[in-house]
């Protein structure tokens, strides 16, 4: 079977090319496969699907898929960031270094000339999914902040970086693209949710998009690491024993370590359980980084926290122009998302961050 020719959706995914992504032994082969529309699978940026295979010898397991967008428009927007080409070679070269906290990639497709990709990875569907809308409470928080620790400490100053030629810098030109993107945002964002912005942030929401460059660079001077840079509650999977796995690499970056953090604990929290437990959030992200000899300050990172929690403004801002408005669970996540960030940054004054 010729695995060149990557399929464009799950449901042109064959048996025949399924039994040779994933290199089955024993003359074994994939006898059937359905695909299972998951909840908003199909999104702006691509098809999220679970496969249903069953083998030659009876067994059967499921797989999740995942495809880029067929959108020539929005496939052309995103091409500078390349995040498709970085998600899939995340997987090859980054993930085997953090397996414990990653779900497994059975086989990653990539054609760079023709800009095609396809994952299939572990379905995790036997862990609980994090619920943004929810938000996550403390103990899921801290679970969720060590394994981010983990994550950030795994590449922190060392030669791995070096190796990822694929993983742009936070503040190269690729990545620069959200002063334009947010200009464009803002006027839609503001007709559906004006009326969620306080006040005290009006400043605030209309300067943001001229910072987007400093606020960038401030990111890339933090210690030399990785970002996942979507660090949020529906990309987490929790386990009863407190483990935690991570999905969806499109925005995994160079640098910027501090936006993860600033971003889960200000989007993801309550504020009343931010407010109440902050330091203590704060502390065991700390704790777990610097575990391994790690040499960076807790002050530091309090600063450093600040500039994270500002930078994820971008977030609800571009949300707003794939938001799906017939879906109340969409509209509820993105007014809480507001509340809480807003609140987050009037509690640290963050607005003496903007300089343009």
């Amino acid at each position: 079977m010729d695995l060149s020719e990557i399929p464009k959706s799950a449901s042109s995914i064959t048996t025949e090319w399924l039994t040779a992504a994933l290199a089955l032994e024993d003359n074994q082969h994939v006898a059937e496969v359905s695909v299972e529309d998951m909840e908003e699978g199909v999104g702006f940026m691509g098809e999220v699907a679970r496969l249903h295979l069953k083998f030659s010898d009876e067994r059967e397991t499921t797989l999740i898929s995942k495809i880029p967008t067929q959108v020539p428009e929005i496939r052309s927007m995103l091409a500078p960031a390349r995040i498709f080409e970085r998600e899939a070679r995340f997987f090859q070269q980054a993930q085997p270094l953090i397996s414990e906290i990653t779900a497994n990639c059975l086989y990653a497709a990539i054609d760079t000339e023709k800009d095609d990709y396809l994952l299939l990875l572990e379905d995790l569907s036997d862990m609980r999914e994090g619920d943004q809308l929810n938000g996550c409470s403390v103990d899921d928080a801290s679970s969720a902040l060590e394994a981010l620790a983990r994550l950030h400490s795994t590449f922190w100053d060392n030669d791995n970086l070096s190796s990822f030629d694929w993983l742009p810098d936070i503040n190269n030109e690729g990545m620069k693209v959200g002063r334009e993107v947010y200009a464009q945002s803002l006027p839609g964002f503001l007709e559906v949710f004006g009326s969620v912005v306080d006040p005290k942030n009006e400043e605030l929401v209309h300067r943001f998009g001229d910072n987007v460059h400093q606020l960038l660079d401030r990111l890339a001077e933090m210690p030399l690491t990785v970002s996942h840079m979507d660090y949020r509650a529906d990309n987490l999977f929790f386990a009863p024993d407190g483990s935690v796995k991570i999905i969806d690499f499109q925005t995994f970056s160079r640098h910027g370590h501090a936006e993860d953090v600033g971003y889960f604990i200000s989007q993801n929290v309550s504020i009343e359980d931010r407010r109440n437990n902050e330091d203590d959030l704060l502390r065991t992200y700390h704790d777990a980084l610097t575990s391994g000899g790690i040499e960076y300050s807790f002050d530091q990172l309090r600063e450093d926290y600040r500039i994270g929690m500002l930078y994820g403004w971008v977030v609800p801002v571009f949300a707003v122009g794939t938001l799906d408005f017939s879906s109340e669970r969409a509209v509820s996540l993105w007014t809480a998302v507001i509340e809480r960030c807003q609140a987050a940054y009037i509690d640290h004054g963050v607005s003496d961050l903007l300089t343009a």
